[in-house]
């Protein structure tokens, strides 16, 4: 009994593995429309931006906990973000702003880390890095929400970013089910409730489709 649900979580968590790098990448497709339109000015960068930095968190919350599975998969998350807020702030005409956020992130970063770090007993720094990792993750799979009154305005879904967004409904049901089994609220919780976010964000392709 006790091997089998260790090879359930070994499977779970290499396709969550897999899946949440599938996303990462849908990240791509997004890039590509900058490209294409010549302006990244209709999409917020808080996805991406939220991304890098949960990316970082989730990575030091798994070395925390000593699970390989979260380590490497953030490892990639942090590099393809990042590479995509660069891409965002080349195709934008607010670069500036873009700039400041950006900079306001490190530092919190930075603060975060530099707080973790200070913390001598290694349980109070898993739950500390896990709330502020789990507040950090809900916030990247709402982020799309920040175009919610664009899409309203003009009947459109086009500025939401499809392919993460369906890919988010994906590893967020894994990540739940690998957080059941490991018992660790940090990682289930705040997938359940990202689930349900990235469920509406997709209903709201139905309500306002693309033109």
């Amino acid at each position: 009994m006790l091997l089998e649900k260790q090879e359930l979580k070994e499977l779970i968590a290499t396709t969550a593995s897999v899946c949440q790098i599938l996303q990462v990448l849908a990240g791509v497709l997004v890039c590509r429309k900058f490209i294409k339109k010549g302006s990244s000015n209709d999409v917020s960068p808080l996805p991406f931006l939220c991304g890098s930095v949960g990316s970082f968190l989730w990575f030091l919350y798994g070395s925390l906990i000593g699970d390989t599975a979260l380590r490497m998969v953030n490892v990639f998350g942090v590099l393809f973000f990042s590479s995509y807020v660069v891409a965002h702030i080349t195709f934008s005409s607010k670069k500036v702003t873009i700039a400041r956020q950006i900079l306001l992130i490190i530092l919190v970063t930075g603060c975060i880390y530099t707080y973790i770090e200070s913390i001598v007993d290694p349980e109070e720094a898993k739950n500390k890095l896990g709330v502020i990792a789990c507040v950090v993750s809900i916030t990247f799979f709402a982020a799309p929400l920040a175009n919610l009154a664009h899409v309203i305005r003009v009947k459109s879904s086009e500025s939401l970013p499809f392919p993460m967004i369906v890919m988010s409904l994906i590893v967020t049901f894994l990540w739940s089910v690998y957080g059941y089994i490991l018992q660790d609220s940090f990682i289930a919780y705040p997938n359940i409730l990202a689930f349900l976010l990235s469920s509406f964000q997709l209903s709201l392709f139905a309500l306002y489709p693309p033109r």
